[in-house]
């Protein structure tokens, strides 16, 4: 199994694995780096800050903790948790609109978590990141920061892969 199915399965998001695989490859607080495919750039957070409403953003590659995050098992669905402040992968303002930030934000736990669930679309090494509140896609503006759109089969901004990080 490759080491984006590895990730992925253990994320529990991967499409068409399963059940069986799942328990077979599932481990807990899988650290990831989320790589942007049109830039070879990573999922990061503004300034590398940890507060509250902190903008995503695109960044170089870093072996530090502010560029890396956890895959959370949630059903069907994944919670991405930042690795260095603990928060979560959010969609700010739980908007379902396009060109709506992605920032952190503390997790809601299990009350309206809609906005802070997320799931791979596609197939292959490089897929969409799709949001459970909205059904949009993760898309990488000319500025870097990342936002939600309507997914679009050409546009290579909203491809992402999944890179295991070895601790």
């Amino acid at each position: 199994m490759s080491k984006w199915l590895l990730a992925v399965a253990a994320c529990a998001v991967a499409v068409g694995v399963s059940r069986a695989d799942d328990k077979k490859d599932e481990k807990a607080d899988v650290l990831v780096k989320i790589v942007h495919v049109d830039s070879g750039k990573v999922l990061a957070v503004e300034g590398d800050s940890e507060e509250n409403e902190a903008h995503c953003v695109l960044a170089k590659d870093e072996d530090k903790d502010t560029r890396r995050w956890k895959a959370v098992k949630d059903g069907e669905w994944v919670k991405l948790v930042h690795a260095k402040s603990g928060r979560v992968l959010d969609v700010h303002n739980v908007s379902s609109d396009e060109g709506a930030h992605l920032i952190i934000w503390d997790d809601k736990g299990t009350d309206g978590i809609d906005n802070q669930r997320f799931q791979w679309d596609g197939k292959g090494d490089e897929r969409r990141l799709k949001a459970k509140n909205s059904g949009l896609v993760l898309d990488a503006e000319s500025d870097g920061h990342v936002v939600q759109k309507k997914a679009d089969e050409k546009n290579k901004k909203q491809l992402w892969k999944v890179v295991e990080v070895k601790k």
